[in-house]
């Protein structure tokens, strides 16, 4: 192992471990709520659809709701822009506290938001406009959690920590749909569509109120305090200007990587009791068992990446997607919890090898003072076009071929893309981070 990992980079001195777990900590409840929310409105999104869309076509109320669900990827970018420039110039902390309270302020207005019988057509404007606030906020987290977790990382161990990201964020994503499926369970069809829809976006306020607290007494990234002295430059322009491969082939990788995690994360549930016809209580029962022991093999493979490199393991990852598409998707047409669950986790365990590589990848190709706008606007742009609109895409699809397994042909091609843009990242494990 060369020497650049063994030891930190020249002037910067090791975090203590005291400050390595507290900053852990301050990205696992950001990206907890992050994903609670994201859980959340997923697991409601019929249910919103009637309330805030009410339409005599069902199907129309629906895609109405995944609409706005959408628009809060498509405002990513912008936050990842906005965001980015903060945390390259002013820091990683104050960063991560602003989108942490934009984003648990904005779940929290949703609960207590008026429906369409109340507000009228108004009631879908704040509910647009509720989301949107959540779509620069997640902008923003991502790639400021992910670096101010590989920055503090000891040597040889980025991957292990960068993973640590999209370990507590799908768990997130467990919690968020685990709160909704008991809230439904034990609430009458009347009060569901009164007041319980908004218990679980309630729930979330204590969330914030946590994560404020830790982030407040989390210490700046040693890794920006070393370069905060340096030449003052644009980040956006800079990036654009300088790193324009590296952003691309982020880019590429994460276009695999988003609907990859978006099928499993938001498109499965719906797709199992619609198309394939689990009644609701099975479908969220395997979803919610593919989910846990999915996220609990990303760190794993976070450490394998700290080991064998960062490349192989994307590579490996972005191939099995394609590969295990058509099996996963035909499996889970068999019927049962076990199918089920099975597909899914054909999907997860390749899943789970691009979740514990790519934040330490991603990090490790740029510098530090364009670290967080370089790869917050790549990975916001892929995830805006490819994540957000994976559950409409895979409906359409259903719909347009009449098939069940027609969703895996657009996992199989943006996995193919992955893959190629994958094999053509440089290898960064052993390489000291960029100053």
């Amino acid at each position: 192992m060369s020497e650049s990992v063994l030891n930190p980079a020249p002037g910067l001195s090791a975090p203590s471990g005291r400050a390595r777990t507290r900053a852990v900590v301050a990205v696992a409840v950001g990206n907890l709520l992050e994903w609670y929310d994201f859980a959340v409105y997923a697991g409601m999104a019929a249910l919103l659809a009637t309330l805030f869309f009410p339409s005599d076509d069902p199907i129309a109320s629906l895609l109405a709701s995944l609409s706005v669900f959408a628009v809060g990827f498509a405002l990513r970018p912008v936050g990842a822009i906005v965001f980015g420039r903060m945390a390259d110039r002013h820091g990683r902390r104050p960063t991560l506290l602003v989108v942490i309270t934009l984003m648990g302020v904005a779940t929290v207005l949703i609960g207590v938001m008026p429906t369409y019988a109340t507000a009228g057509v108004w009631g879908a404007v704040l509910l647009v406009l509720a989301r949107s606030a959540q779509g620069l906020s997640v902008g923003g987290e991502f790639s400021a959690s992910t670096a101010f977790l590989v920055e503090f990382a000891p040597a040889g161990r980025r991957g292990f920590y960068g993973s640590l990201a999209y370990l507590t964020a799908c768990l997130g994503s467990f919690l968020g749909l685990g709160v909704v499926t008991v809230v439904r369970s034990l609430s009458s069809p009347e009060f569901l569509t009164t007041w319980g829809w908004r218990i679980p976006f309630l729930l979330s306020f204590p969330l914030l109120a946590i994560g404020l607290y830790i982030r407040l007494r989390v210490e700046e990234s040693p890794a920006f305090v070393r370069t905060a002295a340096g030449p003052d430059v644009s980040p956006v322009t800079e990036s654009v200007r300088s790193q324009k491969r590296g952003m691309l082939l982020l880019f590429g990788v994460t276009v695999g990587f988003a609907v990859g995690s978006y099928t499993v994360l938001a498109f499965v549930l719906g797709y199992l009791t619609t198309v394939l016809g689990y009644p609701p209580a099975d479908a969220a029962a395997a979803v919610l068992v593919a989910t846990l022991v999915g996220s609990l093999s990303i760190p794993l493979f976070g450490h394998l990446s700290d080991r064998v490199g960062r490349r192989p393991v994307l590579v490996t990852g972005c191939v099995g997607l394609a590969v295990a598409a058509f099996p996963a998707y035909a499996l889970m047409g068999l019927g049962g919890i076990v199918a089920a669950v099975g597909g899914q986790l054909l999907i997860w365990v390749f899943m789970a090898m691009l979740c514990g590589a790519c934040p330490a990848a991603f990090s490790e190709l740029f510098p530090t003072r364009l670290r967080t706008t370089a790869v917050g606007v790549s990975y916001s742009f892929a995830l805006a076009l490819f994540g957000g609109t994976t559950p409409l895409v895979s409906t359409w699809l259903v719909g347009a071929t009449g098939s069940t397994l027609a969703p895996a042909w657009f996992l199989v091609v943006t996995a193919a893309v992955s893959a190629v843009a994958a094999l053509r990242l440089r290898e960064t494990a052993r390489d000291a981070l960029q100053a």
